[in-house]
């Protein structure tokens, strides 16, 4: 169920995400209960979904999505200062040592490659079509979650490409509906799919999955994924770190 609505929501995003300053963004929409409502019917415990396309949210344009193309290089950090500010902060330059230019100091970045450039599929504009000026979009995904009493209780985010929304999202649920700590929670292994094909992280428990979940449709592979998250949550007198054990981070205190 996981997988399926990560296909569900990778096909509404490729359809609808861009920068919103040029294409009417249907956030809204997307985040709607009525729609995630229908949105969740799709997705059944013991059936594949064909293909995941699109839905249409209140609000959205006609928009088809071109074939993806994302590059993973990417760092993350998440932290929390004395005074109980906290930020979570994604930066990538793309490829390896971004465009090859630096500027002040700084390695520019080539996230051009984020644009899909295509700009147009069956007569309809792309929305992450390419036009100056313009932000490509990203799958960087850094996020704070509050918790009923409106304190905050996760600051998270990740590497890893496209994969980043899947690695935050696996935490949430880790820590939110699991009672994981953070730590263990980023150390989950990841089920990640943005189209048909469901990718299981290989060496891990997942292993075992495989045979069940191709005898149900899905188009199944198994490789080593290059995940890096990191968070920290609130716990009574402080917080508590968790860094991916599959990269070189780690969580520190003061």
């Amino acid at each position: 169920m996981f997988a399926e609505s990560e296909r569900l929501a990778f096909a509404d995003r490729a359809a609808y995400g861009g920068d919103s300053d040029f294409v009417r963004v249907p956030v809204a929409g997307m985040t709607d209960p009525a729609y995630l409502r229908d949105r969740a019917k799709l997705i059944s415990a013991s059936a594949v979904i064909a293909h995941a396309r699109p839905g249409r949210p209140k609000g959205a344009p006609p928009r088809i999505a071109p074939a993806s193309g994302e590059i993973p290089s990417t760092s993350d950090i998440a932290v929390a200062d004395a005074a109980g500010n906290v930020a979570s902060l994604t930066s990538t330059v793309e490829g390896g040592f971004g465009s090859s230019l630096v500027a002040a100091g700084y390695v520019l970045n080539n996230e051009l490659t984020d644009f899909d450039f295509v700009p147009t599929v069956a007569g309809a504009k792309v929305a992450n079509r390419v036009e100056g000026g313009k932000r490509p979009r990203s799958s960087m995904s850094p996020t704070i979650v509050y918790g009923p009493d409106g304190k905050v209780l996760l600051v998270l985010g990740a590497a890893g490409g496209p994969t980043i929304p899947a690695q935050v999202a696996k935490t949430i649920v880790g820590v939110i509906d699991w009672h994981l700590t953070i730590q263990e929670a980023i150390a989950l292994p990841l089920i990640f799919t943005n189209d048909d094909t469901l990718v299981l992280e290989k060496g891990t428990m997942l292993d075992a999955m495989a045979p069940a979940l191709t005898a149900m449709g899905h188009a199944v592979v198994r490789y080593p994924l290059g995940l890096k998250a990191n968070g920290i949550e609130r716990i009574p007198g402080g917080w508590r770190g968790g860094a991916d054990p599959r990269s070189e981070g780690i969580a520190l205190g003061l």
